[in-house]
C-alpha cells in the first residue's frame, strides 16, 4: 500500500447564517440523530426523547404509549424511508418501521430473538443495500433484512470487545458495503455472498467513521487522523487537518462536492482540493451556534437541514437571503455601526451617499469608504448638467464638490433657512434648491444670483423631491400634494391617497408613480387618472420612503416594513424583509436610487443594498400541499387524512375544518394558500395565510375539497383534492323513498278502494234515511222559522230594556248631582258644603265611567287606560270650576273594563284634593301632571302637582277619607303607592307585572 500526504491549506473563517428549529416550534427533544424526509416532503427527525414530523410550521410528536400500534422506542437513533414505511434503528428495540399510510408502528422483536441474542436491541444505523435489502448495524453485529420476505439475517463483527457497534454503512465495491465501528475495525460486507470480513488495508489504523466521497473516493477518520481511499487504485492518503487527530464525530456531504466535517462543537469544510476551513454557524440575531453535527439531510429547494447535538435542527439554504447588505465602515464616524442613508448618487465607480454625519464615497471596486464629516445630517445629492456636484443637508446649507481639493464646500446664499432638502437641476446654468420651510430658489450656478420660485402663486415648503420626466415635465413632491410643472404651466393632483408624497419615478409607459405617507399612486399623464395601492392591495406597509421603476416595468418602492416588488401588469406585490437580506425593514426618505446600469439602491440606518433585478435568485420549486387533518365541531377525527383522499361522514357530522400546510421549507411563514369546496364554493376563497378553513351546515351531498399551496414567490403548486361524501338520513335514502312511495301508491289504492266500497253502503243506507227524514225536515223547518221570529222579537226588547236602563242610571245619577246642588246652597256649613261638593265630584266621576264603559263595543271587555285618563281628567277639571293646567305623558295601555272604577276614584281624589288644598288664591300657575308608562316589570301610575305640598301632615298615618279612600283603591289594585312631598305632592302608584299577557 502506497501512502500520499495531501496537504490542506486553511482558509480564514466563514460563517453560515442558519435557522433554529427547537422546543419552540414543538421539537420533542435537541438533540436530532438523524433526519429524513419521506415521499410527501415532510421532513422527520429523530430524537432521544420522540419522532418528530416537521411541516415548516409545526412538529407532530410520536412518543412511546401503551396504545397498540405506537411507538416503540422513544430514543431513536438512525431513520430511512421507503415508499409508505419510515425505517427507525432505536435504542431498545433494534429496528422498526412506521407504516406511514396506515399510521402504525410495528416491531421485529419475534424475528430477532432477543432472548438469545439480547445485542440485537441496540441498532445505530440502517442504510438501504438495493430495492430489497437494507443493512443495519447493531452492537457487536449487522442485520441483512429482506424487505419481501421480512426476513432477519444476522453477521457477527468482532470478539475483541464488549460492546462494539457499527458507526458508519457506506457504498464501497461492487456487492459490497464498508462499515466502521466504534473501536477500530473495519469491515466489507458482500451482500451477493453474504459474507463479512475486515478491510485489511486500514488495520494499521483505528477507523471510527467513513464517509462515500464522489465516485472513487471514501474518507477514513480514524484516531490518528482524516485520510482519503481510492477505490479505482486502492491508495491511502492522509489529509493534513486544522483540529485534533481522534477528534471527528461526523462526515457529511455539502455543496459543491464539499464535506462537512464535524468535531467536538467545531466544524470544518473540506474541499475537492483537499483545502479545510472552520465554518461558524450564526443563528438569530447573529449569535454563534457551537454544536456538533450529528446528521445532514437536503430537501428538494436546495436547502440543507443539519441534526445537532443540544441545538435541535439548524437549516441552511444559499438562496435563503437574496440580498447583500453593504455597510459603511469609516475610521472618523462618530459612531460604527447604523450609519443612516439619505441619498445616493453615483459617478462610474464610485457612489455617493448622503448620510446623518456627512457625504460618503464609496470605491465600489475597491471596497473602499471615506467620510466627509460635517457632523451635520445631509439629506441630498445631485448633479447639475455641467457635471458639478452639489449636495445639502439640515445645518449645511448647500454644499459644492472642489474635486481638485476633495473637499465640500459650503455656498452661501442669501435666504433665511440653512437646511437644504433638495436639489433640482434645471439647465446647464441652473439649478433649484429646495429648502425646509422657505420654499424653493433658482440659483444661477455661473454667477450665484438666486430667486425664489413659487409654486401656483405660493412659496411650496418640504419638496423633499423632484423628477423631471421623458417629456421635460418638472415633477415636484412636498408635504403639500404633488405638483407638474410643463411649459410654465402648473398642475395640481389633489386626489393622491395622501397629499404628503416622498418619492416619484416614471415607468416604462411614461405613468407617473408617487410614493406618500399612505401608499402608492399611478397617475396616467394623458387622462389624469389616479389609481391608489395600498396594505389592502398587498403592499407590507403604508408609509412609502423610496419608488423606482426598473427595466422590466417593474416598480420598486422602500417601506416602513421592508422593500416590495409590484407588477403593474398583473397588480401583485413580492415583499421583501430583512430575512432575505435587507439592510433592516425601515428604510429612510430619499434613500432610494437607479443607476445608468439599472441597479438599485435602497438605504437605511444600518445600511444599504444594491439589487441588481436580473440576479435574484428564485425559489421556483412550490412545494408539495398537503391536508393533514380534518376537524369535526373543532376536534380531529383521529385518522390518517394525508394518505387518504375520501371520508365518509353521517348528516349530522356537517361542520368541518380543514387543516393543510406546502411543505416549502424556504421561508414557510410566506406559504400562501387559496381553496374552495366544489358543491358549496362557486369559485376560489380569496388567498390567505391561514392554513385552515371551516365549513358549517353542509347539506348532505358530496364534496371535494381543492387547496393549492405556493411557496415564498407564490409560485403555485399542485392542487390536493379530498372527497367528502356526507351521507343522508336514512329518511332521505333512496331505498327508503322508493318503499315509501310503493307503500303509499299501495295505501291509497287500497284506501280509495275501501273508501268507494263504504260509500256503496252509505249510499245504501242515506237514500232510506232521506225518505224517512224528509218529512221530519219539512216539519222541523216549520218549527225553526217560528222560534227565530220568537229570538228576534226577545232580542229587540232586550236591547230596549238596555238602552231604557243606561238611560235611568244615567238621569238618577244626574238627579242626584242636583239634588247635591240644591242641599249645597240650602246649607250654611262651609265644611258641610265641602263634602257635598266631594260627594258629588264623586257621583260625577261615576257617571263618567258609566258613560265610557257604554261607548265600548258590548263584546270588547278591555278599554285604553290613556285615553280615559286624558278626557277624565279634563272633565273634573272642567267640573270643579278651577283655571288649573294639565299635563300628561301616557304610554298606550289596555286594562281590563273593572278597573276603571278603581282608577277614576283614586284619579277624582287627587284632583279634587289638589284643587282643595295644594293651590292658594295668589298661585301663579296651578298645574296638574299625569305620568303612566309600562316596563317590563311594573306599570307606574304618577300623580302629581305643583302646588306647596304636606307640611307636617304624614299622608300615610292620614285617616281623612280621600286617603284612605285611595289607599283602599289602591290595595283592591294590588298596587303599591308612593308619597312624597317635594315643591308640591306626587302619588306614585305601581304595579308588579306577573304575566306579559296581563295588563
Amino acid at each position: 500500500m502506497l501512502f500520499f500526504e495531501v496537504k490542506a491549506q486553511e482558509l480564514p473563517l466563514d460563517t453560515i447564517k442558519v435557522r433554529e428549529i427547537s422546543q419552540k416550534q414543538g421539537l420533542s427533544q435537541l438533540n436530532a440523530l438523524s433526519l429524513e424526509f419521506d415521499n410527501l416532503g415532510y421532513l422527520w427527525i429523530a430524537t432521544e426523547n420522540g419522532l418528530n414530523r416537521y411541516n415548516g410550521d409545526r412538529m407532530k410528536v410520536f412518543k412511546t404509549s401503551n396504545e397498540p400500534g405506537s411507538l416503540l422506542d422513544d430514543h431513536i437513533r438512525d431513520l430511512y424511508q421507503s415508499n409508505d414505511t419510515l425505517w427507525l434503528a432505536t435504542n431498545t428495540n433494534s429496528i422498526c418501521a412506521y407504516i406511514l399510510n396506515e399510521d402504525q408502528f410495528i416491531s421485529f422483536n419475534d424475528k430477532l430473538d432477543f432472548d438469545k441474542f439480547p445485542s440485537l436491541k441496540f441498532a445505530y444505523n440502517i442504510t438501504p443495500i438495493n430495492e430489497r435489502y437494507l443493512l443495519a448495524g447493531t452492537i457487536n453485529y449487522c442485520v441483512l433484512i429482506d424487505r419481501k420476505t421480512l426476513s432477519f439475517k444476522k453477521f457477527s463483527i468482532t470478539d475483541e470487545m464488549d460492546n462494539e457497534y457499527i458507526t458508519s454503512i457506506v457504498p464501497f465495491k461492487k456487492n459490497s458495503f464498508l462499515l466502521s465501528t466504534n473501536y477500530k475495525d473495519c469491515f466489507v460486507f458482500d451482500y451477493k455472498k453474504q459474507k463479512l470480513q475486515p478491510l485489511h488495508a486500514t488495520q494499521s489504523k483505528s477507523v471510527n467513521l467513513v464517509l462515500k466521497w464522489g465516485k472513487d473516493r471514501i474518507l477514513f477518520a480514524t484516531t490518528s487522523g482524516l485520510y482519503v481511499y481510492n477505490t479505482t487504485d486502492n491508495q491511502l492518503k492522509p489529509i493534513n487537518t486544522p483540529f485534533q487527530k481522534g477528534e471527528i464525530t461526523g462526515l457529511f456531504i455539502w455543496y459543491d462536492n464539499q464535506v462537512l466535517i464535524s468535531a467536538a462543537n467545531h466544524n470544518y469544510l473540506l474541499d475537492d482540493s483537499y483545502q479545510c476551513r472552520e465554518i461558524t454557524f450564526l443563528g438569530e440575531k447573529e449569535k454563534t451556534i457551537y454544536t456538533t453535527i450529528r446528521s445532514v439531510e437536503k430537501d428538494i429547494q436546495g436547502g440543507v437541514w443539519l441534526g445537532s447535538e443540544g441545538r435541535g435542527v439548524l437549516y441552511y439554504h444559499p438562496k435563503q437571503q437574496k440580498f447583500t447588505t453593504l455597510r459603511i465602515k469609516v475610521d472618523n464616524a462618530p459612531k460604527e455601526d447604523f450609519i443612516s442613508i439619505f441619498n445616493f448618487l453615483k459617478e462610474k465607480d464610485t457612489l455617493w451617499m448622503a448620510t446623518e454625519f456627512g457625504i460618503v464615497r464609496y470605491l465600489i471596486n475597491q471596497d473602499k469608504y471615506k467620510l466627509y464629516l460635517t457632523n451635520n445630517l445631509d439629506y441630498t445629492l445631485a448633479k447639475d448638467h455641467s457635471g458639478t456636484l452639489w449636495a445639502g443637508g439640515f445645518g449645511d446649507g448647500l454644499l459644492k464638490y472642489n474635486r481638485e481639493n476633495d473637499s465640500f464646500d459650503p455656498v452661501l446664499l442669501p435666504i433665511t433657512d440653512n437646511e437644504v432638502i433638495h436639489i433640482t437641476p434645471i439647465s446647464k446654468d441652473s439649478i433649484w434648491v429646495h429648502t425646509w420651510s422657505d420654499g424653493i430658489y433658482s440659483l444661477n450656478i455661473n454667477d450665484y444670483k438666486i430667486k425664489q420660485k413659487t409654486i401656483n402663486g405660493k412659496s411650496l415648503i418640504r419638496s423633499r423631491n423632484s423628477y423631471i420626466d421623458s417629456s421635460g415635465s418638472i415633477w415636484l413632491a412636498s408635504d403639500n400634494g404633488l405638483y407638474q410643472i410643463q411649459d410654465h404651466k402648473t398642475t395640481y393632483y389633489g386626489s393622491l391617497s395622501n397629499e404628503r408624497v416622498f418619492s416619484i419615478t416614471e415607468d416604462l409607459k411614461n405613468n407617473i408613480w408617487a410614493g406618500t405617507a399612505k401608499g402608492l399612486n399611478k397617475i396616467n399623464v394623458a387622462t389624469g387618472e389616479v389609481d391608489h395601492f395600498t396594505q389592502q392591495e398587498g403592499l407590507p406597509n403604508d408609509f412609502i420612503y423610496g419608488v423606482e421603476a426598473d427595466h422590466k416595468g417593474n416598480i420598486w418602492v422602500s417601506t416602513n416594513f421592508g422593500v416590495s416588488q409590484f407588477n403593474p401588469d398583473t397588480e401583485t406585490f413580492t415583499n421583501y424583509t430583512e430575512q432575505d437580506g435587507l439592510q433592516n425593514n425601515e428604510f429612510n426618505g430619499k434613500a432610494s436610487y437607479k443607476d445608468d446600469s439599472g441597479r438599485l439602491y435602497f438605504g437605511g440606518m444600518n445600511g444599504f443594498n444594491i439589487i441588481n433585478v436580473d440576479s435574484i435568485p428564485i425559489n421556483k420549486i412550490p412545494g408539495n400541499t398537503v391536508l393533514e387533518d380534518i376537524q369535526l365541531f373543532g376536534k380531529s377525527i383521529q385518522k390518517n387524512i394525508v394518505y387518504s383522499k375520501e371520508l365518509r361522514l353521517s348528516h349530522e357530522q356537517n361542520v368541518i375544518t380543514f387543516n393543510y400546510t406546502n411543505l416549502n421549507y424556504l421561508w414557510p411563514e410566506k406559504n400562501l394558500f387559496r381553496f374552495k369546496l366544489e358543491g358549496f364554493d362557486k369559485q376560489w376563497r380569496p388567498v390567505t395565510k391561514e392554513r385552515s378553513s371551516t365549513y358549517t351546515n353542509l347539506n348532505p351531498g358530496v364534496y371535494t375539497f381543492k387547496v393549492q399551496g405556493s411557496n415564498n414567490e407564490l409560485i403555485w403548486g399542485d392542487i390536493e383534492s379530498f372527497k367528502i361524501i356526507i351521507n343522508s338520513p336514512w329518511y332521505q335514502k333512496l331505498w327508503f323513498k322508493i318503499l315509501l312511495t310503493l307503500f303509499l301508491v299501495m295505501a291509497v289504492s287500497g284506501f280509495v278502494m275501501y273508501r268507494h266500497w263504504k260509500e256503496r253502503e252509505l249510499n245504501k243506507k242515506l237514500s232510506k234515511r232521506v225518505k224517512d227524514r224528509t218529512y221530519s225536515l219539512l216539519e222541523s223547518n216549520l218549527a225553526l222559522q217560528t222560534t227565530l221570529e220568537i229570538t228576534k222579537k226577545q232580542k229587540e226588547n232586550i236591547s230596549y230594556l238596555m238602552r231604557e236602563l243606561n238611560h235611568r242610571v244615567k238621569n238618577n245619577l244626574q238627579l242626584m248631582t242636583s239634588l247635591i246642588d240644591f242641599q249645597n246652597v240650602t246649607s250654611k256649613s262651609p265644611e258641610h258644603r265641602q263634602q257635598l261638593k266631594q260627594l258629588q265630584s264623586r257621583i260625577f266621576t261615576i257617571a263618567k265611567i258609566h258613560d265610557s264603559l257604554n261607548q265600548q263595543d258590548l263584546n270588547t271587555e278591555q278599554i285604553r287606560l290613556d285615553k280615559f285618563i286624558h278626557q277624565l281628567a279634563l272633565d273634573i277639571i272642567s267640573f270643579s270650576g278651577s283655571i288649573i293646567k294639565l299635563e300628561t305623558n301616557l304610554s298606550s295601555l289596555i286594562v281590563p273594563n273593572d278597573h276603571l272604577t278603581y282608577i277614576g276614584l283614586i284619579l277624582n281624589e287627587l284632583i279634587t284634593n289638589s284643587i282643595k288644598h295644594a293651590f292658594d288664591k295668589e298661585h301663579p300657575n296651578p298645574q296638574v301632571s299625569i305620568f303612566l308608562q309600562k316596563t317590563d316589570q311594573d306599570v307606574i301610575l304618577e300623580y302629581s302637582d305643583n302646588g306647596k305640598g304636606f307640611t307636617d301632615f304624614n299622608p300615610h298615618a292620614s285617616e281623612t277619607m280621600g286617603i284612605s279612600l285611595i289607599q283602599l283603591l289602591t290595595e283592591e289594585l294590588e298596587m303599591d303607592l308612593e308619597i312624597k312631598s317635594d315643591k308640591g305632592c306626587c302619588f306614585r302608584f305601581i304595579k308588579k307585572v306577573v304575566n306579559s299577557a296581563n295588563n
